[in-house]
């Protein structure tokens, strides 16, 4: 089986790179903060010491630092982001590559440029229907990664909810999560809070990476347009 390294994949290393450097170095200040021998009653203010009017109470930023969740709030619309970009370079592969005609992905424009008409597709089609004509076209399906359509979809969600500054799920990603969900799988409840801790977001990362790998592997070993 051809393995193709499509460049998304340089970007994807790159940022776990920086979200491990970031951990460390999180960890780090972290130990030496909270680390801080201080006896004295008196407030503690914390100021940026580049110069600007930041200010904040030790207590304050020490809540925020020890929070486990607001590093991975930050990053995980990143991951999401790759793979958009990777279904967009998909269906130009298949378009042009492989010879799939516009028809077979609904709602293609028919006129514009194939790399437009793909990111603006990608952009505006919820990806449990890009997702799947994606998988259909390279012969690969849902359930050929651990996670499936429920695990993307949910991925997708909280990235959503997260990059919007909504720190719930509310009655539009449970409208979303039921559609793509098994009856055997747990749904959140309206109004219950977004976890990202570290295992949340290396779970939601690993089916990010099936997912991407599905679609690129199956891809990738469809015959040339000769």
């Amino acid at each position: 089986m051809a393995w193709v390294r499509y460049g998304m994949w340089d970007r994807w290393r790159d940022l776990t790179r920086f979200r491990l450097a970031c951990e460390m170095a999180l960890a780090s200040y972290r130990t030496y903060v909270n680390g801080f021998p201080i006896a004295s009653d008196a407030p503690l203010v914390i100021t940026d010491p580049a110069g600007s009017n930041f200010k904040c109470d030790l207590g304050e930023f020490t809540a925020v630092l020890n929070d486990g969740q607001q590093l991975y709030r930050v990053l995980f619309p990143s991951y999401v982001a790759l793979v958009e970009d990777l279904g967009r370079e998909l269906v130009e592969t298949l378009h042009t590559g492989k010879g799939i005609p516009r028809a077979a992905f609904v709602g293609l424009d028919a006129a514009a440029p194939i790399d437009q008409a793909a990111e603006h597709w990608i952009t505006a089609t919820p990806v449990e229907a890009w997702g799947a004509t994606v998988l259909k076209l390279g012969g690969r399906k849902w359930s050929n990664f651990k996670g499936g359509r429920r695990g993307v979809v949910e991925a997708v969600t909280i990235r959503n909810l997260c990059a919007h500054g909504i720190p719930v799920f509310n009655q539009r990603a449970l409208n979303r999560l039921t559609a793509a969900s098994t009856a055997k799988q747990p749904l959140p409840a309206l109004g219950d809070p977004i976890v990202l801790d570290r295992a949340a977001f290396v779970r939601h990362v690993g089916v990010l990476r099936g997912f991407a790998r599905s679609m690129a592997d199956g891809v990738a070993n469809l015959p040339d347009v000769p």
